[in-house]
């Protein structure tokens, strides 16, 4: 227990000096801020992995959270990237800053650890069967792209996409959960398809939602700098 409290520490310590002495103004879900979100989603990722193999129980399901919220900052990023440049370089995009990161470091580990071969790099290369226990991932994040990509590739009303959208993965969802869980780890997949897709609506109604916050501050800060609770009762004291 005391290195999963070590390593804890180092963790989020890690973590909250990223932020340190940061110029950048965060403003809600800009890049900078989903950013720091995914970051602190894979590091929960990495905790609670870090946990189990130090028989640490209890805290697993904290790395689905994790994946939860970076599948829902990735479905948010496509789509404000979507809203600016269309489909215009798209899979390049993920090429590059996705895919040949993923294919490097898996090539090392493989390499490292012994388990190297032809077959098995070139059928994890292209997505095919995963040679690490964490590979499941970017298939499912690269089914992810694809689907979006074909979306909006083939409708254009915004209104249907989105509807096509989750109809998609609603499908994917029913299908996963009856002919392809995975008996060691059942609905590992399914139980993260709503997340990309409501990342994806979040990015759609992104200036409504900015503007309820807004409102909804505005009113916090007049109510709350004309009345404030008395110390020694209900009664409100008015300031002037």
């Amino acid at each position: 227990m005391k290195y999963f409290a070590f390593l804890t520490f180092l963790i989020f310590t890690c973590y909250l000096l990223g932020f340190v002495k940061k110029p950048e103004k965060y403003q809600w879900m800009d890049r900078n801020y989903t950013t720091a979100i995914k970051g602190f989603s894979i590091l929960t990722v990495v905790w609670a992995h870090s946990g189990a193999r130090l028989s640490v129980g209890g805290i697993q399901f904290i790395a689905g959270i994790g994946v939860a919220l970076f599948l829902m900052c990735s479905g948010y990023g496509l789509e404000v990237s979507y809203e600016k440049n269309r489909l215009k370089g798209f899979w390049k995009k993920r090429l590059l800053s996705v895919c040949l990161p993923f294919w490097g470091v898996e090539l090392v580990g493989l390499l490292v650890t012994g388990t190297f071969s032809i077959k098995t790099y070139l059928l994890d290369f292209c997505f095919l069967k995963s040679a690490t226990s964490y590979g499941w991932f970017m298939r499912y994040i690269v089914l992810c792209y694809l689907i979006f990509y074909v979306v909006k590739r083939l409708i254009k009303d915004s209104r249907m996409q989105t509807m096509a959208l989750f109809g998609t993965f609603t499908i994917w969802f029913v299908l996963e959960s009856v002919f392809f869980a995975n008996p060691d780890m059942p609905f590992l997949r399914a139980r993260q398809m709503l997340s990309f897709p409501a990342g994806v609506l979040l990015a759609v109604n992104k200036y409504k939602i900015e503007r309820t916050l807004t409102r909804a501050k505005n009113i916090l800060i007049l109510t709350g700098g004309y009345s404030r609770p008395s110390l020694h009762g209900n009664n409100t004291t008015e300031c002037g």
